[in-house]
């Protein structure tokens, strides 16, 4: 039998200026892996693709430690951490729900980008071919053409999740 470990993740708010600073220090400790999640982007004109940060100054962290041992940590590393704004917290705790998890999890491949999805339209309707928001073409509830993006209508500290979306025809 394998043991599974439940791995915990958090999210900070950072100063633009600090962020490869305050993540580099994340990294440096062996129970917290940092990233920044980001999202890939198609260009129309350039034909070419391009990733950005999903979510500007904000570092995701996944580790096992708990809500008070993980607050332990970024306390004893504050002075290395100086562009630390706030963690963002659900309900006064930190650690991302399960459905988020498993959101970021499925859309976010091993270099934690989250790549473009193809589909077309029909009927006012975006129909999702392939990539990331195969299993979420449900949650579209924008598609920004000129941008090659679609708004999902699924919370995340009240911020809009968008990703990158190619339209071709259906045929």
């Amino acid at each position: 039998m394998r043991l599974i470990i439940k791995m915990n993740w958090y999210v900070l708010y950072v100063f633009s200026n600090k962020t490869n600073k305050i993540l580099s220090n994340l990294n440096q400790r062996k129970e917290l892996t940092a990233f920044i999640p980001k999202t890939e982007v198609f260009h129309r004109q350039a034909k070419k693709k391009t990733t950005k940060d999903m979510f500007d100054n904000y570092i995701f962290v996944k580790s096992d430690l708990n809500q008070d041992d993980f607050n332990d940590l970024l306390l004893s590393m504050k002075d290395k951490n100086d562009g630390l704004i706030k963690q963002l917290k659900n309900a006064e705790v930190s650690a991302l729900r399960e459905k988020e998890i498993e959101f970021f999890n499925t859309v976010l491949d091993k270099d934690n980008v989250a790549r473009v999805s193809v589909g077309y339209q029909e009927n006012g309707k975006t129909i999702i071919t392939s990539g990331p928001l195969l299993n979420y073409q449900h949650h579209i509830i924008r598609v920004m053409k000129h941008h090659c993006t679609a708004q999902l209508d699924l919370p995340f500290f009240d911020r809009k999740i968008i990703l990158g979306v190619e339209l071709k025809s259906k045929n």
